[in-house]
């Protein structure tokens, strides 16, 4: 049965004990990152979507996850995300999306994709102001010597 690596982000971090008994309970290995609001587990299953409801169900209840996404993409380059929502937002997402003439899925997908450019725009527009900055206050080659120290 092929293994799929699935990284679970946490709504906070947990301590040593609290990652522990996870383990314990839910028979899956884990291992955390230095801030232990990250974590990935290695998962048996037929595919990514069983591995991802094998982790809410074994973990789901113990620790406060806040996200399940598969580790690496798929053949179609796309990562799978699992994200816990309740009934009234996911009655909302699917009236936005019924009034796109879309499925919930390829809705939040799109979102999504729009809030990621968003982000990376925004990132690339304060970097830019950022130089900008430091340009007016200081030579280019002040600047270049301190990046690259």
């Amino acid at each position: 049965m092929p293994v799929h690596a699935i990284e679970i982000t946490l709504t906070r971090t947990v301590d040593a004990a609290e990652l522990e008994a996870a383990q314990k309970e839910s028979a899956l290995l884990l291992a955390a990152a230095g801030d232990r609001r990250r974590l990935v587990v290695l998962v048996a299953a037929k595919d990514e979507r069983r591995a991802v409801r094998k982790v809410w169900k074994r973990l789901g209840g113990v620790l406060p996850i806040d996200v399940l996404c598969s580790l690496f993409p798929g053949l179609d380059g796309k990562y799978l995300m699992s994200i816990p929502m309740s009934e009234e937002v996911q009655a909302r997402i699917q009236c936005f999306a019924a009034a796109e003439q879309k499925t919930p899925e390829e809705y939040l997908q799109q979102a999504i994709a729009q809030a990621l450019a968003r982000d990376r725009s925004l990132r690339r527009a304060r970097l830019e102001h950022s130089l900008d900055e430091l340009l007016r206050t200081y030579g280019l080659e002040e600047v270049t010597v301190a990046a690259a120290r």
